[in-house]
């Protein structure tokens, strides 16, 4: 059971880095001027759609990596439970074996 129980402890770490990740990933998108977005004429057209399909896609892996954070959270609170119901049933059994004996 303990294995089952250290698969879910590192589940939750991998959970909180991801969930970290999510709130953190767009935090460093570099601003519009990087993409040349406040020039005039068509090559700011450009920067600004540039910057608009970065932006997007930031929020979209942020979004992702929070799914995925849930995902595992509930995986690793699956395993524990797993762990804990093996346990019962160990301990449940060796009383009925005691009795018996």
């Amino acid at each position: 059971m303990e294995t089952l129980r250290a698969l879910a402890v590192r589940l939750e770490e991998a959970s909180a880095t991801l969930d970290t990740l999510s709130r953190t990933v767009t935090a460093a998108d570099p601003a519009h001027p990087a993409f040349g977005a406040h020039a005039t004429g068509r090559p700011g057209e450009i920067g600004r759609a540039l910057h608009r399909q970065w932006a997007t896609a930031t929020g979209d892996r942020a979004h992702e990596a929070h799914t995925a954070a849930i995902r595992l959270a509930a995986a690793a609170s699956a395993l524990r439970e797993a762990a804990d119901r093996y346990t019962a049933t160990d301990e449940s059994a060796q009383r009925r074996f005691r009795r018996e004996a």
